[in-house]
């Protein structure tokens, strides 16, 4: 005759692994101005959110690498369990050469925005938006290459001057 309590532990021990092992991913999907996303859900409230999250990573990573590039994490966002609602980890990563993450290079800058219409009934009636890849600029280093330029009489002191006022004028935006 088989024992009671190690059949309720079995069958709890079963009931643990079949509850937290349990997820759903969107799989990758691309999203506006060269990044991707991916989400990754449990299908119960047991699920940790550190297993999403590492998952998430992982075929992010796992993505990259098939298309020979490393993933650079731009946003992570996480929905922890809650009262009829189920953990969620969304990553949004954008591609970048191995060799661009060892030298240090910083990825563009990225500024996402929108504007939508309305009527009078609050009904959309059109949505525009806007994606900005701006490089990162070092001014000192533009500064420097300006100044060395007019000493080799490459530039005028007007020329100079107008590209020194461009420069300074764009780091205040």
């Amino acid at each position: 005759m088989k024992s009671p309590h190690l059949l309720v532990i079995v069958a709890f021990a079963y009931c643990v692994l079949a509850f937290t092992g349990c997820t759903t991913s969107s799989g990758i999907m691309a999203a506006s101005g060269g990044t991707y996303t991916i989400t990754k859900s449990g299908q119960t409230g047991f699920t940790p959110l550190g297993s999403l999250r590492k998952d998430a990573y992982e075929e992010a990573r796992k993505f990259a690498a098939s298309k020979g590039m490393e993933a650079e994490v731009i946003a992570v966002n996480e929905v922890p369990t809650g009262f009829a609602r189920w953990p969620q980890v969304d990553l949004r990563f954008r591609l970048v050469s191995p060799a661009a993450r060892q030298s240090g290079e910083k990825a563009p800058a990225l500024t996402i925005g929108s504007k939508a219409s309305h009527d009078a009934m609050g009904n959309p009636t059109e949505a525009e938006t806007t994606v900005v890849v701006s490089k990162e600029v070092d001014f000192y280093a533009e500064l420097k290459k300006l100044g060395e330029l007019k000493e080799k009489g490459l530039l005028t002191d007007e020329e100079f001057q107008k590209e020194k006022k461009r420069l300074l004028d764009g780091r205040d935006k």
